[in-house]
């Protein structure tokens, strides 16, 4: 087995969603080859692999290579990358800034998503083609953001299977377990029904618990949070973002969430900064989001910091060879799980944004929109969840029309597209500002938009 992991020198990403993989023992033996733009950074991640493969005994072989040899006859690829960098990503946060649009996140909607989008929606596509020519029976998984989008753009380019892995729901889903006070995960569980970054809560079971839908409440939810001791743990890379950003007399991480239920009536299973950039009226003014609870992630100044401290930490582990800590247990990321079912035959299922093959009945065909799937060696199978809560489904279909305009500009370099799925954004209240928020875009990303260079957008 060949397992392909582009953007493989991220030190958030590798060791985590590598060490995931070890600690299956079904896929021991198998090839993972790590491809990165930076040799410095791949360089150090596959030594963190190494150790972790020899600290336990096992027989991974751990390789660094170029994208084409490494795709050559390969089994599985994910990717992890980040088109542009944290410079890139700057722009993506500050340029909406500029009018108005405090974006929390920036990298998923709104004009900060679509920007992104529109840089690695060429790279992608681009994989896409080599994958068709070297490894044609492989699956694309990424957990790339802005994952809808990215998604979608491979799947219309109809080259290689693909599916995109976020470990939101997952994280909120651990959240209510410590709410609900259950200490087996199999004691909750639900529907995941939505898009990515805006799935809801749909059939709650909660053992022992009747209407469980019923006790989340704001009032509940602070009560919770007064009483919590130590440290809440999604289990998921969202724990470093938390732990920085909500600090004990800040922020409550979780409060628009069931402020949401309380009032919108519907329950987001994503963190509240993710999910406010799905709606009309929030990110307006840092002001309203103090209000809300809603902290701003995005890179001002913290992400390169965290990168920065993690990649110190990495240093000194390999330093002084001390056992990988990933290694300690296996995380809520999905990757490992799909890599085992598709690999290996052992079916397991996983949250996955995929095509719109009515999983969610009352959603766009096609689109692509995020549900359980099961898996299994024959594929990644979404489980059929009936249809978007009525409070809701029209929140997501705009969401949708943004993200299939962000698709079609993207893949065909058109200005006037991108002009109008800002126009659908429900973070673009004004949307006058449009066209002059679009130039300000493409002219920030310029060198990664070949597809309007052709076009001379820029002439």
């Amino acid at each position: 087995m060949k397992i392909v992991m582009i953007g493989g020198g991220s030190v958030l990403w590798t060791p985590r969603l590598g060490c995931d993989l070890f600690l299956e023992p079904a896929l021991d033996g198998a090839e993972l080859c790590l491809v990165d733009i930076d040799p410095l950074a791949v360089t150090r991640t596959a030594a963190c692999l190494r150790a972790a493969v020899s600290q336990h005994g096992l027989h991974w072989k751990i390789r660094v290579a170029d994208l084409d040899t490494a795709l050559k006859k390969a089994d599985l690829v994910l990717v992890s990358i980040s088109t542009g960098g944290f410079d890139a990503m700057m722009n993506d946060y500050s340029i909406p800034e500029r009018f108005g649009i405090y974006h929390t996140v920036g990298d998923t909607v709104g004009p900060g998503g679509i920007s992104r989008a529109l840089r690695n929606i060429p790279v992608f596509t681009g994989i896409a083609r080599r994958m068709s020519r070297l490894c044609p029976d492989a699956w694309m998984l990424h957990v790339t953001n802005p994952l809808t989008q990215l998604t979608r753009a491979v799947e219309k380019t109809g080259l290689v299977r693909t599916a995109g892995l976020c470990h939101e729901y997952i994280g909120m889903l651990t959240m209510l377990r410590d709410f609900f006070q259950v200490e087996n995960p199999g004691d909750i569980d639900s529907l995941c029904v939505g898009v990515n970054h805006f799935t809801v809560l749909k059939n709650l079971a909660v053992r022992g618990v009747k209407n469980p839908e019923k006790r989340l409440t704001v009032k509940n939810y602070l009560k919770y949070e007064k009483q919590r001791s130590g440290e809440l743990l999604t289990k998921t890379l969202d724990d470093i973002v938390i732990k920085a950003a909500c600090r004990p007399g800040k922020l409550i991480p979780y409060y628009f969430n069931f402020y949401l239920n309380d009032h919108w009536g519907f329950f987001p299973m994503a963190s509240s900064c993710h999910v406010c950039e799905n709606l009309p009226g929030i990110n307006v003014s840092e002001e309203m989001l103090a209000m809300l609870n809603i902290y701003r992630k995005g890179v001002l100044p913290g992400r390169a910091d965290r990168k920065k401290e993690q990649t110190q930490k990495l240093d000194r582990l390999l330093k002084d060879g001390a056992p990988i800590p990933e290694m300690s247990e296996r995380s809520k990321e999905m990757f490992a799980d799909a890599a085992v079912a598709l690999l290996n035959g052992e079916p397991r299922r996983i949250i996955a944004a995929v095509g719109n093959q009515g999983q969610v009945a009352n959603l766009p065909r096609l689109a692509t929109v995020e549900t359980w799937a099961q898996v299994s060696r024959s594929g990644i199978h979404p489980v059929m969840s009936g249809e978007a809560p009525p409070s809701v489904k029209g929140f997501m279909e705009q969401i949708i029309a943004e993200e299939e305009l962000t698709v079609e500009a993207a893949l065909t370099g058109d200005f006037d597209l991108v002009v109008n799925a800002l126009t659908a954004s429900p973070m673009v209240a004004d949307k006058r500002i449009a066209p002059r928020l679009a130039k300000e875009l493409l002219k920030a990303n310029q060198s990664y938009l070949p597809q309007f260079t052709r076009r001379r957008t820029f002439s």
